[in-house]
């Protein structure tokens, strides 16, 4: 079981409840989707071109590109205000492309805040936030090694992407200029890795090539944790019902157990509808389950450690198991 003794935060009961009492509704306007990324007024031309490209699977790409853009945004924000600068003067909006943005107006700014960006922050580990030594020297030969590997190398690939959508936007913000590329109408301003000329490989080979907005490679790792632990998977109301990766303000505070005492449901109109379980009293700490069906009752515990950054019902630290050659993370051969 996981909650609060695992760290970050949590939610409980102040009352004894009733089994399939409603506890919360989150609208679906409340939470991250896709579609906030695809309409979005600065970015969105560049990430739907990205899905054109790239297919479906690049929802998370996506995704957490916006994140990132708009995390970076905040912090620019933020920067002003501890600098002096006053929130309300108009003539001193954050200019996005060619168009005033009054400072502060992100539209998740204060879900923003809650979630963890940096290792360690609401107790959060993942293998995103390692080095790559302690990748080879914790992981090799472990069951969790390819998926580790494999994940960490879609982060890189992806940040180099999205620097030419949302870098643009975020350097027209600090004031440092750039190319309007990011902004809505222009294309994106962006080219996939392999559509680079032979002239540009060489350059970047050799160190010539730009150099990726500063910042923007631990806010784009931090999305991308963000996207593997909390997102949800839900039928999109606006979409034919297709399953959506989405975010999910309060649900995702919600610790994790095998045997939960909470269920959530999603109704007609894209909203999630949070119940209490049975026996639930006051003062208990309230647990969702994090595996959906789709991954049935076994997905293996290394598995479930690069998709989530931790073990469910083990508080050893992962450096301990794999030191201890855990057989949650080393195949076991059978003596004959």
């Amino acid at each position: 079981m996981g909650g609060l003794r695992a760290g970050g935060y949590g939610a409980f009961a102040k009352s004894d409840l009733d089994e399939d009492e409603v506890l919360l509704r989150v609208p679906r306007s409340c939470c991250v989707t896709l579609d906030d990324a695809l309409s979005d007024v600065e970015c969105g031309a560049g990430f739907r071109k990205l899905m054109e490209e790239a297919g479906p699977g690049a929802d998370t790409v996506v995704i957490a590109g916006y994140l990132a853009k708009e995390y970076l945004l905040l912090k620019e924000y933020d920067r002003r205000l501890e600098a002096g600068d006053d929130d309300d003067d108009d003539d001193d909006a954050v200019v996005v492309g060619t168009r005033p943005r009054p400072r502060g107006n992100v539209k998740f700014a204060p879900y923003l805040r809650t979630l963890p960006w940096e290792r360690g922050v609401n107790a959060q580990e993942h293998v995103l936030f390692w080095e790559d030594g302690d990748v080879e020297a914790l992981l090799g030969g472990s069951l969790a090694y390819a998926d580790a590997v494999e994940t960490r190398a879609t982060v890189k690939i992806a940040t180099g992407i999205l620097d030419g959508i949302i870098g643009p936007v975020v350097r027209r913000a600090r004031g440092e200029g750039g190319n309007e590329g990011g902004e809505e109408g222009g294309g994106g301003g962006f080219r996939f890795p392999w559509q680079r000329s032979r002239e540009e490989e060489e350059r970047a080979a050799a160190g010539g090539g730009e150099t990726i907005l500063d910042g923007l490679e631990e806010a784009v790792r931090g999305a991308f944790v963000i996207c593997l632990t909390r997102a949800f998977v839900a039928p999109s109301p606006v979409d034919g019902g297709r399953e959506e990766d989405r975010l999910e303000p309060v649900l995702d505070m919600f610790q994790h157990s095998n045997v939960p005492n909470i269920r959530h449901r999603f109704v007609d109109d894209g909203s999630i509808v949070v119940t209490a379980g049975p026996n639930v009293r006051s003062g208990d700490e309230l647990f969702n389950r994090y595996q959906g069906e789709e991954d049935g009752d076994s997905m293996p515990y290394h598995k479930f450690f690069t998709r989530f950054g931790f073990v469910p019902g083990v508080t050893e630290p992962v450096a301990n198991l794999i030191a201890d050659r855990s057989t949650i993370f080393f195949p076991q051969r059978a003596v004959v």
